[in-house]
């Protein structure tokens, strides 16, 4: 690795989204819904606000990193992670144009560039590719996913003042190649669930502890069999576990009611064998009013840690985190991660 490269903008560190659980944050009801509707918003929309090009036509230009064509970047970089530590992180992405417009290169390559602090230059610590994943039902949307492997924490705050960038390099137009990226914030541990660590023993509600399950789930048509179990008595019924936050009346990304509806596909399939629950990120949905900035959070989601949505956990059944997902992971790759986790 050891390529030096010019920070995309000297002050992108002021615009890392961070989780605002590592720093305490605010407190109370509307305290924890602003920031969790903040950093899901911000989840989506940073890049458009904040991003410079790297390069573009040819290789990386690192004497001219900030060189740029007139009216501004044509493409950015938005990163839709809120929990990045340090070791290997599934990084999701997407790629915009200036009208906001998805763009969907055929192949992507990243690199994970560090920065200590005040350092004019970076260094390239990881590279990899990243695969596109279309999100159900039509397929026409969806996001860039890379492995990704941070090999220190930097916030670009406290103890940790360096900063991380995620940089993508691909074709466009076609024939011409352009670098783009974004700030991250890498903490020295992950602040949500993570692989091997155990899982959260929430009592959320059930069918058994509500009349309409309308009160605990904002779907058009709640399924029972995503809501038999609370999350402690799945994980504790020593049986693998699939445990999905989404909200789908309420959803940033539109993704939460597809990935709801997965989660009830794989439960017919798999139900001998697993556990399956859905866990609404909000209070009574049902008395929610769509045009009101007050909502109130569950307490699962402040006990996961949790400030976007969707989140998925596949959980073993010794009640530890196999896999987890941050925004909308599809069918076939969840079931992959349950069928690991049932025939370890």
């Amino acid at each position: 690795m050891g390529n030096d490269y010019r920070p995309l903008n000297p002050r992108l560190g002021a615009a890392v989204v961070n989780n605002p659980r590592r720093r305490g944050g605010a407190t109370g009801v509307v305290g924890r819904f602003h920031q969790f509707r903040t950093t899901a918003l911000a989840l989506l929309l940073l890049a458009m606000f904040s991003l410079l090009v790297l390069s573009c036509g040819g290789s990386p230009n690192v004497n001219d990193p900030l060189g740029q064509p007139a009216g501004g970047p044509p493409v950015s970089l938005v990163v839709a992670n809120s929990d990045l530590a340090v070791g290997e992180n599934r990084v999701s992405f997407g790629l915009v144009d200036r009208d906001y417009m998805p763009v969907r290169p055929q192949s992507v390559d990243v690199r994970a560039v560090y920065y200590e602090p005040g350092a004019p230059t970076g260094q390239v610590r990881h590279q990899s590719s990243a695969e596109f994943i279309e999100w159900s039902p039509s397929g026409q949307r969806g996001t860039f996913v890379s492995q990704m492997e941070f090999d220190q924490a930097g916030t670009a705050t406290g103890t940790t003042p360096g900063i991380w960038e995620v940089h993508a390099t691909f074709e466009h137009p076609p024939g011409e190649t352009l670098t783009v990226g974004a700030a991250v914030s890498v903490a020295s541990e992950h602040s949500v669930p993570f692989s091997g660590d155990p899982a959260p023993l929430s009592e959320t509600p059930t069918s058994a502890t509500v009349s309409d399950l309308r009160t605990i789930s904002s779907s058009a048509e709640p399924d029972p069999a995503l809501y038999q179990l609370s999350v402690a008595e799945a994980v504790q019924s020593g049986k693998p576990t699939v445990v999905s936050f989404a909200t789908p009346a309420f959803c940033v990304s539109a993704t939460c009611g597809p990935q709801v509806a997965d989660l009830s596909q794989l439960a017919r399939e798999y139900s001998a064998g697993a556990n399956f629950v859905h866990v609404e990120v909000y209070r009574d949905p049902h008395l929610i009013d769509p045009q009101s900035p007050v909502r109130e959070l569950v307490p699962a989601v402040e006990e996961w840690g949790l400030v976007s949505e969707p989140w998925t956990f596949v959980v073993g059944n010794d009640g530890t985190i196999s896999a987890r997902f941050e925004q909308y992971v599809p069918r076939h790759i969840l079931e992959s991660a349950l069928l690991s986790a049932i025939q370890p």
